[in-house]
């Protein structure tokens, strides 16, 4: 399914309420409201131990943002590409070599004329690797070039069915893949030797960790691409027999990336061609009216990965709610109004090859998967941002999959990897800074006891609690020496359970006291951390209890903190395309306009390498 911020017209013109609006409701909503529920989390802090829970309240609330991470804005930023050597004008240590190739080689390296450029833990290392063999060519032998060296250059020139940009690791010296090797010229061929070698270590730490360092691209990327060390590299490169193979075994082995490679392969194949079922010209089609052209927009929308095919629809030629959702979807990721309905703006964007579009998006999450660790964990959390959903895997299988809410855009969920420790029955909120500067200091100005009718307890900085009408807090600004918790109970704001996974972004998975939000089809709405949709049955699967144990500590008047027997890797990412169980590739929505950027960079990168 492809995920839009697009929203219904009512959504987008309906008044916003407050935050304190939000979090405890208005009596009347409250009254409307009869499920039970029990909210069952800590504070922000990673409390662990049993609290009494001071709330018996069942009233559900409104949602509500209790992370109140001030956030960084969007986060995207201007890619500057590393700094690159030349892989010349290096100051040697050792006798010239006497040999007339090594020598040649030698002389490459000190020379002053053009060489590749790299970056320099690879000419280091690339350096190294020559001095240990006396300078000896990698990729020439008596003369020729080695079948070694042959299936390297050519494993470069395929370099885009990987998804790279094969350009980016042609040896100086040729003008294309296919041009001649260099012969009978030792230093025509000595440049090329230690030019292949740079361009084989490029290709290297591309293919290991990708080809950006994603924290350069945004301020919410906290990874560590699995990049292989260059010395490492060099070795190999030298030292076996299957360069080539050991290159091409660099590359993910994660069963989505080999679904996103076979799916460009395609796409490529098909790029140009005229798109398949046409929709023809026509009257403007409005939700819940039929036209005979309806069954040629689903096709249409199919084929370009919309979810489409979930219902069989009652009349093949009505375009029902369904349908007007993934046309609202369309339309905003094609640049055009976005209506539901079908007019002429519609018809010509779906008659237009979308095959470019898929094609960069499957670049921009083929480079992403190589951010993965590479090792993800026999049974791991795995949260897809864009697609709104969180799955537990199990051997690479979904074990369990459900809906939860994230970071609003200018509040984003970051990208890191963890490993969930806790769970938390009937949290306690501890109340971050800015919302008690923000939201609860102008109340408490008018009404110093505006808390104490809440429930929530005032505490000091030597954990005494003290009463909120005790304080005169009209003499505070935004440093407020006081910390506010929100005990359990059905209007806190973290829900019935947490999540922990400790991490210095202070995310975590929880539940909602405001259920209606996972109905959405956008879902961006917190201050960073991931709400949960089912956080008794994610309870269930991650501590491997039954669902009546999880529910008889949910209805208990206990907040207590419950130690998983084994550390759960949790995986918070990004992908706007991700294959589904059978392997097609479902396309999202870039919520937080990752994929512009990494576009951009592919550019920059481009320029600055050769």
């Amino acid at each position: 399914m492809i995920s839009s911020g697009a929203q219904a017209d009512a959504q987008a013109k309906a008044r916003r309420p407050g935050f304190l609006e939000q979090l405890f409701g208005s009596s009347s909503s409250a009254q409307k409201k009869t499920e039970r529920r029990r909210s069952l989390f800590g504070s922000n802090e990673d409390e662990v131990g049993v609290r009494k829970a001071s709330s018996k309240s069942r009233q559900p609330v409104a949602d509500a943002d209790p992370e109140g991470d001030p956030g960084l804005g969007m986060g995207n930023l201007t890619y500057v590409p590393p700094k690159l050597v030349p892989l010349s004008g290096i100051k040697l240590t050792g006798t010239r070599p006497e040999d007339q190739a090594s020598a040649a080689v030698y002389d490459q390296l000190s020379g002053s004329g053009p060489a590749l450029h790299v970056l320099p833990a690879a000419r280091e290392a690339l350096v190294a690797q020559y001095a240990a063999q006396n300078y000896r060519p990698f990729w020439f032998t008596n003369g020729k070039l080695s079948e070694r060296g042959a299936a390297v250059l050519k494993l470069l020139a395929a370099a885009g069915t990987e998804g790279l940009e094969p350009q980016t690791y042609l040896p100086g010296g040729l003008s294309a893949f296919d041009a001649p090797v260099p012969a009978d010229d030792p230093a025509a061929m000595a440049r090329f030797d230690i030019d292949l070698t740079g361009a084989a270590l490029r290709y290297a730490r591309d293919a290991s960790g990708g080809q950006f360092d994603p924290a350069l691209l945004s301020r919410y990327h906290d990874v560590s691409p699995p990049w292989v060390p260059a010395a490492q590299a060099v070795k190999m490169l030298a030292l076996s027999p299957f360069a080539a193979e050991y290159l091409k075994s660099l590359n993910p082995t994660h069963p989505a990336y080999a679904a996103m490679k076979s799916t460009l392969a395609e796409l490529r194949a098909a790029d140009g061609k005229p798109a398949l079922n046409p929709v023809a010209d026509g009257k403007i089609v409005k939700k819940g009216e039929a036209d005979e052209r309806i069954p040629a927009v689903r096709s249409r929308l199919d084929q370009l990965g919309y979810d489409v095919a979930a219902s069989e629809p009652v009349d093949p030629d009505l375009l029902d709610a369904e349908l007007s959702v993934q046309l609202r979807l369309f339309q905003k990721a094609a640049g055009i109004k976005v209506t539901g309905a079908l007019g002429p703006q519609t018809v010509a964007a779906l008659n237009t090859d979308g095959t470019r579009r898929s094609i960069d998006k499957l670049l921009d999450n083929m480079e992403r998967v190589r951010w993965l660790p590479s090792n993800l964990g026999g049974r791991y959390v795995f949260v897809n941002q864009p697609a709104y959903q969180a799955q537990v895997i199990r051997n690479g299988k979904p074990e369990w999959t459900t809906r939860v809410i994230v970071g609003k855009p200018d509040t984003q969920t970051p990208v890191f990897n963890d490993e969930m420790e806790f769970v938390v029955f009937n949290p306690s909120w501890g109340v971050p800074p800015s919302i008690i500067a923000n939201e609860y200091l102008p109340k408490l100005r008018r009404d110093p006891a505006y808390l104490d009718k809440l429930g929530f307890k005032v505490v000091t900085q030597q954990g005494k609690v003290v009463p909120s009408r005790s304080i005169r807090w009209s003499s505070y600004g935004r440093k407020i020496p006081y910390g506010i918790q929100q005990p359990p109970g059905a209007k806190n704001a973290l829900g019935e359970l947490k999540f922990l996974f400790p991490n210095t972004h202070n995310i975590y998975m929880h539940d909602t006291p405001f259920r209606e939000l996972f109905e959405r089809d956008v879902r961006a709405f917190s201050h960073g951390c991931v709400r949960v949709q089912n956080p008794q049955e994610f309870a269930s699967v991650v501590l491997g209890w039954s669902p009546e144990q999880i529910a008889d500590k949910v209805a208990s008047p206990e907040s207590e903190t419950v130690r998983l027997k084994q550390k759960l890797p949790v995986h918070i990412a990004y992908f706007t395309a991700w294959p589904d169980e059978t392997g097609k590739i479902d396309y999202f929505s870039d919520i937080y306009g990752r994929d512009k950027a990494l576009e951009t960079a592919r550019s920059a990168t481009l320029v600055a390498q050769r």
